[in-house]
């Protein structure tokens, strides 16, 4: 978003994709920390995944 900002001529579509993907990201990021520590916590595999299942969270998408 700071490149968007820095350039006058952005248009508003510019910008808005530029906070897109910066919101995308940090909702990967969120999601990857709540699935660490859900990891972190659960006492197996199976805990893990049906703890992962309950908050939603799809490893697929992270990394």
């Amino acid at each position: 978003m700071t490149s968007a900002r820095s350039n006058p001529f952005a248009g508003p579509a510019t910008v808005f994709a530029d906070v897109r993907a910066a919101e995308k990201a940090a909702h990967l990021e969120r999601n990857a920390l709540a699935a660490k520590t859900v990891a972190d916590h659960a006492h197996d595999a199976a805990d893990c995944v049906h703890l992962l299942a309950m908050l939603g969270l799809d490893l697929s998408e992270l990394q």
